[in-house]
């Protein structure tokens, strides 16, 4: 299965969060449990220190799971750039998923 492509925009200073759900074929919720998650957001992918995003199951049986960025992390984030992001899945026989990977867009604050 080739990952998904999903473009994301974070304001800056904000708790930002995205919630996901995963289908195993078209219309057909895939089964997350007992899967573990790791998802980064980076300058590129040479960037030394990516950001770790937490990544939280909502419903296992049905595929949801949500991502999010506290205020402080949004806040370190520097709208000059243009970071990548990967959300990756491990099942419990340690077989890795890439699911969705794409582009995130800082818009910068005024107010934070």
């Amino acid at each position: 299965m080739a990952a998904g492509i999903y473009n994301i925009s974070i304001e800056q200073g904000s708790t930002w969060e995205l919630a996901l759900a995963v289908d195993s074929t078209a219309g057909t919720d895939m089964d997350l449990t007992g899967y573990t998650f790791a998802s980064k957001l980076a300058k590129s992918q040479y960037d030394e220190s990516p950001v770790s995003m937490t990544t939280a199951m909502t419903t296992a049986s049905e595929g949801k799971f949500k991502l999010s960025l506290t205020a402080a992390q949004t806040a370190l984030l520097d709208a000059a750039y243009t970071y990548i992001y990967d959300v990756e899945i491990t099942s419990s026989t340690s077989v890795v998923t890439r699911l969705i990977q794409g582009s995130a867009t800082i818009n910068a604050g005024v107010t934070s």
